[in-house]
């Protein structure tokens, strides 16, 4: 056994000598992919640096890499490496390097589809690593089709072809992207004298072109195809030799050759996506273009980022439309790509501080670009504006977490009255009749909290931790999501647009019937007459709000975005008349009616002229009108979109349905005070009259909040379920809690001023003298 070491040795000595002969694993194509990019790049950077020897072992080492399957696509791009190297010439290096780069990326396209087609969705992921992006912005996020095809793959939802054609789908889109940003850098980098980024982008450029011919080809005719890739060619030949003039040529012609090119055909779904990304993103750039300017100089720097943003988001979603605006008008879809350009150019002086355009430009540009997106849009997309609030709302709340993150509260709170603002005047209407709940569940995160999560309004206010907004806001985002699911949906059943439409009508109509039963109510024996003035102003006002349906449809449409104003400024006439009709209430109804024993002496103590009869009746009026109208008007503003999703006549019958139960609710009330003790009458009257003050009160002062009029003051610790508010006007803010107190104490204020004055008068007149109140 002594020779059991020799043995061991020899054997560890013959695996060792097999190993070392032995072919390494074969590594991932991304891996071979990574290492083949780098190197290029580290050769090209030693080769700028004045390190030919260096560059030249690198571009050795990429040349001897076990690349597998990319083999046949890398080798042509290395061979142009190692020439340039050899030469020293970096402009010739960096074409090589993108020509290696765009061949890699085209062999792994069809390696990922072709194995998506087999039905192999591990072959295919592991391909479809090797792969770009679009550009993301604030508005867009990577594209994901292609990954989530392979997972419907793998999970049996979807066969291998339309997966294979999804995953094609995406990465022709992307490439076609990434073709239009290289073309822009070429412009960019030219203008900049950047002569090795200029031939690089024009070679990315041409190795996209290489990616996307097939389809081209199948588009257009084969003659087309190749004329475009000699285009490509003597681009990159111009780039490399540095003519000017022949750049721009080339870019000229290729502009022309892809004019209406549309590699992967968007879906219907995503046609309309970008069509409202378009609309609304383009008529936001004056807004923040004009905050950012004064006097002919730039005073907010970020103000002007933010137009640049919204702009290029624009622009992006003109690239993927322009195919099918120019099948409807070549020319006016050329004007609109001009525009565009000529805010770019504005917006990007004005971000150096080279030049200032006036705002007046900016705007008359946008409205001519936005008249003829007007004039381009089939009808189909006439509503797509609104599929692009979401992506708005997303984008401000980016802008909202960066600025807590920066300790930049007050920017933060700007941001997220922003982004409630776009929530208010798109989603929410359509919500209310569509998606109740989701609808109480966003507002409540924007503002005091949802389902023990503090709202945004709050954590600005106490300047929380950005982890603390970033929990909220990751509900937030959630509930947007479902929101966005069921507008963009649709009503999902006549049955839940009936029924939130009858309970709006209800919650709204609610508050005018229990001012107009409690009032009411306590006008018996002299004063019933003086209901047929409060009933009046509400008749007049039911009339308003019909008028207003009728005329919502052509005029509220361009109010729309003055909705919360109007109700607020509504809401505060009706408050001011209800506390004047209050106090005459009190002091007239109240401690009249308690010396209805005192007949002979009644009139004496509240006779009334004729001037002061007419004030009352018409505050009585003006009393009814209020509250019936401003309930109406808002109740009008909110049905208008449900009827833009259902119909007129599914909504007409929720209408009917909660304007009955509102009838309903107003009868029995009034009945049942009249049936009611006189006292106790009186008691229940007054508690009712207090109610529907504080609930007015508390939702205006909300109103006037969301409005930004008065500041948002949360109550810390102070957690309220949705409903209180919904239904009872009561929020956990400083604001509205003091002004509900307040218009608390003057009712009660007034009523024990009303029972003392009650009591001195009493004995006032009956300690006068019989002879004295006889005569």
């Amino acid at each position: 056994m002594a020779h059991r070491p020799l043995i061991v040795a020899a054997t560890a000595a013959v695996l060792l000598a097999l190993a070392g002969t032995a072919p390494a694993a074969p590594r991932e194509p991304w891996q071979a992919a990574a290492d083949v990019r780098t190197t290029l790049a580290e050769a090209q950077r030693a080769l700028v640096l004045g390190e030919p020897a260096k560059a030249k072992a690198l571009v050795a080492k990429a040349a001897a890499f076990e690349l597998g399957l990319l083999e046949p696509a890398a080798r042509p791009g290395l061979r142009e490496a190692g020439r340039a190297v050899a030469a020293g010439d970096p402009v010739a290096m960096e074409v090589a390097r993108a020509a290696t780069w765009t061949a890699i990326l085209a062999e792994a396209l069809e390696r990922a589809t072709a194995a998506a087609s087999a039905g192999d969705v591990d072959e295919a992921r592991a391909w479809l690593l090797v792969r770009e992006f679009r550009k993301p912005t604030r508005f867009t996020r990577p594209g994901a089709d292609a990954t989530l095809a392979l997972q419907a793959l793998e999970g049996g939802r979807m066969g291998p072809k339309p997966a294979a054609a999804a995953v094609r789908a995406d990465l022709l889109d992307t490439y076609q992207a990434r073709l239009r940003s290289a073309l822009d850098t070429v412009v960019a980098s030219g203008g900049q004298g950047f002569d090795i980024s200029r031939a690089g982008a024009a070679a990315l450029a041409r190795g996209y072109f290489a990616t996307l011919v097939e389809a081209y080809e199948k588009q257009r005719n084969a003659s087309d195809a190749a004329s475009a890739t000699r285009e490509f060619e003597s681009l990159v030949a111009a780039a490399e030799a540095g003519d000017d003039a022949a750049v721009e040529a080339e870019l000229a012609e290729i502009e022309a050759a892809i004019e209406g090119f549309r590699a992967a055909p968007l879906s219907k779904e995503e046609e309309l996506r970008r069509a409202g990304q378009l609309q609304r993103f383009l008529a936001l750039v004056p807004i923040e273009y004009g905050r950012g300017v004064k006097d002919g100089r730039v005073t907010l720097d970020f103000e002007i980022q933010e137009a640049v943003t919204f702009r290029d988001g624009a622009a992006q979603a003109f690239g993927d439309l322009e195919h099918l605006l120019a099948l409807e008008n070549q020319e006016d879809t050329r004007r609109l790509g001009e525009l565009l350009d000529g805010l770019a150019a504005d917006l990007g002086a004005a971000a150096r501080h080279e030049e200032v355009a006036d705002p007046d430009d900016v705007q008359g540009a946008t409205d001519e670009a936005l008249d003829l997106i007007e004039s381009l849009y089939p009808d189909e997309w006439e509503e797509a504006g609104a599929t692009a609030d979401f992506d708005v709302i997303a984008a401000t709340l980016d802008r909202l977490e960066s600025a807590i993150a920066a300790g930049q509260f007050s920017q933060a709170e700007q941001a997220r009255l922003e982004a409630y603002a776009f929530f208010e005047f798109g989603p929410e209407q359509r919500l209310r009749g569509l998606a109740n709940d989701l609808f109480v569940e966003v507002e409540g995160l924007f503002w005091y909290g949802s389902d023990g999560l503090p709202g945004l309004a709050q954590l600005v206010k106490r300047k929380a931790e950005p982890e603390e907004v970033a929990e909220t806001r990751k509900a937030l985002d959630l509930a947007l999501a479902d929101a966005e699911a069921a507008v963009g949906a649709g009503p999902t059943s006549n049955t839940a647009v009936i029924s939130n439409t009858a309970i709006i009508v209800f919650r709204e109509g609610l508050e005018a019937v229990l001012i107009l039963a409690a009032l009411m109510a306590g006008m018996v024996g002299a004063q019933a007459g003086l209901r047929k003035p409060l009933l009046l102003g509400a008749a007049a006002a039911f009339v308003a709000t019909v008028a207003t349906w009728g005329i919502a449809q052509t005029v509220l449409g361009s109010l729309s975005r003055y909705g919360e104003k109007l109700e607020a400024m509504v809401s505060l006439v009706a408050i001011g008349v209800l506390l004047l009709i209050l106090n005459w209430f009190y002091h007239r109804v109240y401690w009249g009616e308690h010396l209805a024993g005192l007949h002979s002496r009644k009139k004496k103590i509240i006779g009334i002229g004729v001037g002061a009869v007419l004030a009352q009746i018409v505050g009585l009026v003006m009393l009814g009108f209020t509250s019936v109208y401003r309930e109406g008007f808002e109740t009008v503003l909110f049905l208008q979109a449900i009827v833009l999703e259902a119909g007129a006549g599914i909504v007409l019958i929720g209408v009917a349905i909660g304007l009955a139960a509102t009838l309903a609710v107003g009868y029995l009330t009034i009945r049942l005070q009249r049936k009611l003790p006189h006292k106790k009458m009186l008691v229940a009257t007054g508690l009712l009259i207090l109610w529907v003050l504080v609930i007015m009160v508390g939702t205006t002062v909300q109103t006037l909040q969301v409005v930004g009029w008065i500041p948002v003051t949360p109550v810390e610790g102070l957690r309220l379920p949705y409903w209180a508010g919904l239904w009872l006007g009561v929020f956990p803010t400083w604001e509205g809690l003091l002004a509900q107190g307040a218009a608390v104490v003057f009712v009660l204020g007034s009523y024990v001023l009303a029972e003392q004055l009650r009591a001195r008068r009493r004995r006032a007149i009956l300690d006068r003298p019989l002879t004295e109140t006889s005569s």
